[in-house]
C-alpha cells in the first residue's frame, strides 16, 4: 500500500513535501552531528518524507523523529493571536554524507 502511494507522488510534489530548513541555534548546532531539521508538510509520514529527502539532496537518511508543534498564544498590546500548528522533522543522515546549506549555492528549495 505504501509502495502504491510513493508511486503517485509526481517530482514537483517531493520538493513540496519539504518547506524549509529550520534555522534556529539549536537546529543548526545538530548540523555537525549529521541531524538536519526542517519544517515539512502536516500531512506526510515519515516515508515520505524520507523519499523526499533522498530524492531532492541525494544522500541516505539513516533515521527521522517527527512532532508536531502545538498552537502558541502571543501578544502584542491588547491584541492576543495563535501561531499556526506546524510539523518539524529531525531528520539524520548516514556518516559518510554531509549537506551543508550555507555552503552551497542555491538548491531547488530556493536556500
Amino acid at each position: 500500500m505504501i509502495n502504491e502511494k510513493l508511486q503517485k507522488v509526481a517530482e514537483f510534489e517531493w520538493i513540496d513535501i519539504l518547506r524549509y530548513p529550520l534555522a534556529t541555534e539549536k537546529a543548526t548546532n545538530t548540523a555537525s552531528k549529521n541531524y538536519h531539521t526542517f519544517i515539512v508538510d502536516k500531512k506526510a509520514n515519515k516515508t515520505l518524507i524520507k523519499k523526499a529527502f533522498e530524492y531532492v539532496f541525494n544522500v541516505k537518511v539513516v533515521q527521522i523523529q517527527t512532532l508536531t508543534m502545538p498552537k502558541k498564544t502571543k501578544r502584542r498590546r491588547q491584541f492576543e493571536g495563535q501561531l499556526a500548528i506546524y510539523k518539524k522533522a529531525i531528520i539524520r543522515l548516514s556518516p559518510e554524507y554531509n549537506l551543508d546549506f550555507f555552503g552551497m549555492e542555491k538548491t531547488s528549495l530556493g536556500i
